[in-house]
């Protein structure tokens, strides 16, 4: 009994590590992408986020970013995160330099998709450069994105 739970919970300490380590690789994958890519929504990790959005592990929010921004935290079994990455991508494009789109992998950062209480994907976030964020839970069509953006950011 005793070697069991000391093997359990040396599997879920190397299994937490190896989440992080992924999370903290992932702004070396993205940078490393091939140039052709014309995606627009910017992979991004925990380092990233602290840097670009805001710093998950402090107690109140402060917006860090250059302008507002959308996070979609998604996972690449999801069906509906599927459906939604091109819909993103083309708001990037649409709202390209005045909006900036970051993806979140769930599964690769766990600790930020727990400090922001996601528990079913896709979940985005709608960070304006001042006040709270909104989230939005869910798959929806580009036109309801649109309206959402343009009254969370006060584009209209």
């Amino acid at each position: 009994m005793k070697r069991t739970t000391t093997l359990l919970l040396i599997i879920t300490t190397l299994l937490i590590l190896g989440g992080i380590k992924m999370c903290a690789q992932t702004k070396k994958a993205t940078s490393t992408a091939k140039a052709s890519t014309s995606e627009k929504v910017r992979e991004i990790g925990e380092s990233d986020f602290k840097t670009l959005v805001a710093d998950f592990n402090a107690k109140d929010w402060k917006f860090l970013g250059k302008r507002p921004a959308i996070v979609d935290f998604s996972a690449t079994w999801c069906g509906p995160c599927k459906r939604l990455s091109p819909i993103l991508e083309e708001l990037a494009n649409t709202y390209n330099g005045k909006i900036d789109f970051y993806k979140v992998d769930v599964d690769k950062c766990p600790n930020l998709s727990r400090a922001y209480g996601v528990q079913s994907v896709p979940m985005m976030i709608f960070c304006p450069m001042e006040g709270n964020p909104t989230a939005v839970t869910g798959l929806y069509p580009k036109e309801e994105l649109v309206k959402a953006i343009n009254y969370v950011f006060k584009l209209q």
